[in-house]
């Protein structure tokens, strides 16, 4: 392994049955490989829960997660790796990764790939994320309710559509219980740089925003700069990142992904695995975290509303919309799918930034 890589090990026991292809009947080795790490309170730290959780789930699950692996070729020699090792089932999990996992899995017909990310499917090699995108509507809700200012912040790492479907639900459920509100945009350039997430949720706290949500794969640096300065934060990721603001915590998004990978797993275990597009959302892979202690009953009571009314199938992404330059980019009736987020180029009316 590259210098400064860490690999952790989860080893259970297991007496679950396998199908031929498995050189060791009485194990599934999983590979992870992470952008990351693993206690971020972020994006790697919800994978490393599921995946613990799957070894609870199924006895027997062997383990194996590659942290602060780049997105360049070095991503395909640990996955390499981790087939050599007897990996069975790989789950490579940034948008970055994805040239590399190709490679890998069009080499390895045997082994089981699960991409976190969009993208054309394959026998052995399948895409899922959490659709957070409407999830982020009730976020907005509640930023809407709780501002003071009408002027909301959000970070976000780089302007591709899933970053840019957030921010545009966020203002949507914002706009939609506080005309006034506005959603001001600065983008990083990076997944993780924290000193760029400091340097961009005090620009919004100095431009007058006094609840700031992200989308980053650590939440930790914009949550602990905006409740340092006394604003407000919406999480996302993971919900434990709540414990990092214990004064301006509203609410936030996490990924609950483990009942899904349980189920990956047993396909795997049982030889039915199939590379198939998987994009789920509130009740399934996306969960609201608890709300913070200032949030009133009656906010927290309209957000849950709002939420249910999304998990029941509500798509903000619903003509007409106009984007932030005055074009008709949906028009009546006409609607943006969970499958088309990847491809979403433009910031709704109200959201002060540009997509591209």
């Amino acid at each position: 392994m590259k210098s400064g890589l860490s690999v952790s090990w989860i080893v259970l026991a297991c007496c679950l049955a396998a199908p031929p292809a498995f050189s060791d009947p009485t194990q599934l080795i999983i590979g992870v490989v992470y952008v990351g790490a693993i206690n971020d309170y972020g994006y790697n730290a919800s994978f490393h829960q599921a995946l613990t959780q799957v070894a609870t789930n199924l006895p027997g699950v062997k383990l194996v997660e590659v942290e602060n692996v780049p997105e360049s070729g070095e991503a395909e020699r640990v996955m390499e790796g981790l087939v050599q090792q007897g990996a069975k089932l790989i789950f490579p999990t940034s948008f970055g990764y994805q040239d590399s996992a190709r490679k890998v899995a069009k080499r390895h017909k045997d082994v089981a790939f699960a991409f976190a990310g969009d993208g054309d499917t394959a026998k052995n090699f399948g895409v899922f994320f959490g659709s957070t995108q409407a999830a982020m509507y009730p976020m907005g809700v509640a930023a809407g309710k709780m501002t003071k200012t009408n002027k909301l912040g959000f970070v976000i790492g780089m302007p591709i559509g899933y970053a840019l479907g957030n921010v545009n639900a966020f203002q949507l459920g914002a706009r939609s219980v506080n005309p006034k509100a506005r959603t001001v945009v600065v983008v990083t350039g990076g997944w993780s740089d924290k000193a760029k997430e400091a340097e961009a949720a005090n620009a919004l706290l100095d431009q007058g925003c006094d609840v700031v949500a992200m989308h980053v794969d650590s939440p930790k640096t914009v949550i602990q700069t905006v409740e340092a300065r006394g604003g407000m934060s919406i999480g996302f990721q993971s919900v434990e990142a709540r414990v990092l603001a214990p004064k301006g915590w509203i609410t936030g998004l996490g990924f609950t992904w483990a009942p899904y990978f349980t189920e990956l797993a047993k396909s795997v275990i049982t030889g039915r695995f199939r590379g198939e597009a998987v994009y789920q959302g509130l009740g399934k892979m996306v969960a609201i975290a608890p709300f913070g202690a200032s949030v009133p009953p009656d906010v927290q009571d309209l957000v849950n509303t709002v939420a249910a009314k999304v998990e029941k199938g509500f798509n903000p992404f619903t003509g007409p919309l106009t984007d932030n330059t005055g074009n008709l980019v949906l028009p009546p009736g006409a609607k943006v799918g969970a499958d088309q987020m990847g491809r979403m180029n433009w910031y709704v009316d109200g959201v002060i930034g540009k997509a591209r």
